[in-house]
């Protein structure tokens, strides 16, 4: 349950971690933005905007809380993962 809070769709300035599948959100992506509170507890959070519609849908389904990391990265966010990886094995 919220106590307060606000979401928003910034354009990050820097690299973050996806709070629900754990993977990179790359300088320059649009993404979702959670800061508030919830159930009592102060929350700072981002996630890939697939990962939000998606932990949404579960909200909707009667899960309306999440563990972080819990979810599996969107394909396109893999691929991002294996070329940095392919990049750092070159270097």
């Amino acid at each position: 349950m919220s106590n307060f809070g606000e979401t928003f769709s910034p354009i990050a300035v820097k690299d973050h971690r996806c709070e629900w599948c754990f993977g990179p959100i790359p300088k320059g992506e649009k993404h979702k933005h959670f800061s508030g509170m919830w159930d009592d507890e102060w929350q700072n959070w981002r996630m890939h905007d697939e990962c939000f519609d998606e932990q949404q849908k579960e909200a909707l389904n009667g899960w309306p809380e999440f563990m972080p990391g819990e979810a599996e990265m969107p394909e396109r966010v893999k691929q991002l993962v294996e070329e940095r990886r392919s990049k750092e094995e070159t270097r």
